[in-house]
């Protein structure tokens, strides 16, 4: 019976021991990125509260919140809080100012001209989800009020509060230690093409070797990694759109990238129960020199992404694989084979030109996205 213990995986964290000093690495580095951003939040609350107090605005405490609400771990990801946070304000205070012109200034007329505006503001938030903070800003409105400040002049208070804390909010995490989403971006990309080159590598050593290729931990690990890094996407095209940075990052290459990772778990899954050795010994060797140029050949984008350089990509390997695997069916061993097993041969064969044509793909999109 084959060995049914999964392997030593390197994008398995369980499933092999970490190097030494990984964990202390890791360690310092989200204890630098926390220290990053409580620094970034600390300036921007500094800078707010002396502003509000300059200026003089009467619940200036509302600019501190928004830059507490607003800032997170990437420039993007800040002015698209700021941003959102901004329109549902305006729409907000616009719609409580309307309620408090138009009811009496008594509990019941209150209370319904505050359901009736939280209302209209939850169907908003529902159609557009940039509107959810508006009925927050409704309530404010309209709850703290105080008959003796003209209506024009509370409500445009309030948009000014809210649009301090949320410029502060952006130049803090544009000028302190700034985290582009952009760069995260890249980063997390080119974490994702390691953890595939090395399953590539882990594929190849168990057809070498006749041991199981797939995990499960390790097939689910990086779909969700490639999951977070695409969704860095909108970040990024928000901080380029606003001219706070620029990336140089094709949008097609999540796509490509999710296509080579279904490659490699079609793979693993093929390879979960060894080929016999008869197989093995027709075309294991030239099948485990393309899974091998594959990984390389994916570690070279991942080297490359970002870098504004074109990845290098060779095929010698696949191109000898497509040639032994022709002499095979043409071979008359080939009708002593088990139907199952030719299929998976078939299945594999099939994997691993797709896999050629996805890496290449992803090369191309690096060298378009870098201006190659």
């Amino acid at each position: 019976m084959p060995d049914s213990s999964p392997p030593d995986n390197p994008a398995d964290p369980a499933a092999s021991p970490a190097k030494p000093g990984l964990l202390e690495r890791l360690w310092t580095v989200r204890t630098r990125t926390a220290a990053a951003q409580a620094l970034r939040v600390m300036i921007g609350c500094a800078v707010t509260y002396a502003l509000f107090r300059l200026i003089g605005l009467k619940q200036g405490q509302w600019a501190i919140f928004t830059v507490l609400i607003v800032m997170q771990g990437s420039v993007g990801a800040t002015a698209g809080a700021a941003v959102d946070r901004l329109v549902a304000t305006v729409a907000g205070a616009l719609l409580g100012g309307a309620v408090l012109l138009a009811i009496p200034h008594q509990p019941l007329a209150m209370g319904i001209g505050l359901v009736f505006a939280v209302g209209v503001t939850a169907f908003a938030a529902v159609r557009q989800p940039r509107l959810r903070g508006g009925g927050v800003t409704v309530a404010i409105v309209l709850l703290t009020h105080s008959p003796e400040i003209p209506v024009g002049t509370f409500v445009l208070e309030r948009i000014l509060e809210i649009t301090l804390g949320g410029v502060i909010g952006v130049l803090a995490s544009r000028l302190v230690l700034p985290s582009q989403s952009g760069n995260v971006m890249v980063e997390r990309f080119r974490q994702v093409m390691q953890v595939m080159a090395d399953m590539l590598d882990q594929q190849a050593n168990a057809l070498e070797t006749g041991k199981v290729a797939f995990s499960v931990d390790a097939s689910i690990a990086l779909r969700k990694s490639l999951v977070a890094a695409e969704a860095l996407l909108v970040d990024a095209r928000r901080e380029r759109t606003m001219l706070l940075a620029r990336h140089e990052v094709s949008e097609a290459i999540p796509r490509t990238l999710w296509r080579i990772r279904n490659g490699v778990v079609h793979i693993g899954r093929l390879l979960d129960t060894p080929l016999p050795c008869g197989l093995v010994t027709l075309v294991g060797a030239p099948a485990t020199a393309m899974m091998r140029e594959q990984s390389q050949a994916v570690h070279a984008c991942m080297q490359a992404l970002g870098k504004g350089r074109a990845p290098q990509i060779h095929h010698a390997s696949a191109d000898a694989f497509e040639a032994d695997f022709a002499k095979l069916e043409h071979a008359h061993v080939i009708r002593d084979i088990p139907f199952e097993d030719m299929g998976r041969l078939f299945g594999l064969a099939f994997a691993l030109r797709k896999m050629r044509q996805d890496i290449d793909d992803l090369a191309e999109r690096i060298t378009e996205g870098q201006g190659g």
